[in-house]
C-alpha cells in the first residue's frame, strides 16, 4: 500500500485496544505516539474511534494533545469533548428495549452482574473489579457530572442506554443467552466474549450490547463528512471484528500484525510490528512519507 498526494491532509482513525495501545497498563508505545503527534503537527486529523467511554481514554486523548472529535462506545456517541462545536450524535437502547433483556427469564437467570452505560450515567448492579477496571468506574465515584449507581438494573436503570454488559455466570451459560437475545437484533448488536474488542480471558463470558446501527464504520462517515474527507483517502488502524466496518470502508484500512485473520483479509495493509512493538507508529509513519507498505 503507497499513498498518493502526500500534500493531502488526512483523516487518520485509530482504535486503541490492541493497536494504540501496548497490553500492558494502557500505555502508548514512544513510536506511536510520536508518529500520531507528528501527523497531528503536519496538519493531518487524527481520530480515537473505540468502545470505551471518555472517562477511560480521557488520559490518552490528553496525551495525545488531540482537539479532535472523539468517538466511543463503537460509535454509538461521537463528540467533542472540550471544544463543543459538534452536537454530540447519541445511538441509543430505548428502554423499554433494555429492561424487556434484562427481564428475560433465561438472561436473569444466566448473570452474575449487569452494567449500563449512557454518556452521562452509569449503573453496575455488583461491585466487580473486572469490570470497575476495565469501565474505569472508580472515576465516577467522587463525579457530579457522571454518577454511578450502585444497584439493581431491574429497579434503579431509566432511560436510554448506549451499551449494555451482561457478565454471566459460567461458560455454560452463553449459548443460552444468545439464543435469547437472538430475539432483540432488530434494536441491538451483540458482541459476545469481548470488552470493545478485548477478547475475554475470564471463565465467566462478558457479551456487550450496543445499538444494532452504532459501528466504526458509521463513525467514519460521520468523521469523514465533518472534516471534508474523502473516505477514500481516510486511513485506519484496527485489530479485532469490532474494527471491521471501519477498514473495510475507508481507503486505507491497516490491521495491525497481532489483529485477528478476518480483520487482516479485508484490510488494504498490516502492520509489521505488533501494537506492544509500535506496530501503528512504525507505519504510518513510513506511509505518510510516500513509502510503499
Amino acid at each position: 500500500m503507497k499513498l498518493k498526494n502526500l500534500d493531502r491532509k488526512r483523516l487518520i482513525m485509530i482504535d486503541l485496544d490492541g493497536t494504540t495501545l501496548m497490553n500492558k497498563d494502557d500505555k502508548i508505545h514512544p513510536l506511536t505516539k510520536s508518529a500520531l503527534m507528528k501527523a497531528s503537527a503536519d496538519g493531518h486529523k487524527v481520530c480515537i474511534v473505540t468502545g470505551r467511554p471518555f472517562r477511560a481514554i480521557k488520559h490518552i486523548y490528553e496525551e495525545l494533545e488531540l482537539t479532535t472529535l472523539l468517538c466511543n462506545f463503537d460509535g454509538a456517541h461521537i463528540h467533542d469533548p472540550y471544544k463543543k462545536e459538534f452536537k454530540r450524535i447519541v445511538l441509543a437502547i430505548n428502554n423499554e428495549i433494555i429492561q424487556a433483556i434484562i427481564n428475560e427469564p433465561n438472561i436473569a437467570n444466566s448473570v452474575e452482574n449487569i452494567l449500563i452505560e449512557y454518556y452521562d450515567k452509569t449503573l453496575i448492579w455488583k461491585e466487580d473489579k473486572d469490570l470497575d477496571e476495565f469501565f474505569h468506574l472508580s472515576d465516577l465515584r467522587d463525579s457530579l457530572n457522571e454518577p454511578l449507581i450502585v444497584g439493581s438494573p431491574y429497579t434503579e436503570w431509566k432511560g436510554p442506554s448506549t451499551n449494555i454488559v451482561l457478565k454471566l455466570k459460567d461458560n455454560s451459560y452463553k449459548n443460552r443467552v444468545l439464543r435469547v437475545l437472538g430475539k432483540y437484533q432488530d434494536a441491538v448488536k451483540i458482541q459476545s466474549d469481548i470488552l470493545y474488542g478485548v477478547v475475554s480471558t475470564s471463565e465467566k463470558p462478558v457479551i456487550t450490547l450496543t445499538n444494532k446501527n452504532a459501528s466504526k464504520g458509521f463513525a467514519a462517515d460521520i468523521l469523514a463528512q465533518y472534516y471534508n474527507q474523502d473516505l477514500r483517502d481516510v486511513v485506519a488502524f484496527g485489530d479485532q471484528l469490532n474494527d471491521f466496518e471501519m477498514i473495510q470502508k475507508v481507503g486505507h484500512g491497516v490491521a495491525m500484525k497481532n489483529g485477528a485473520d478476518a480483520l487482516k483479509f479485508v484490510a488494504n495493509g498490516i502492520t509489521y510490528k505488533t501494537n506492544d512493538e509500535g506496530g501503528l507508529g512504525q507505519y504510518l509513519e513510513q506511509l505518510l512519507i510516500g513509502n510503499e507498505m
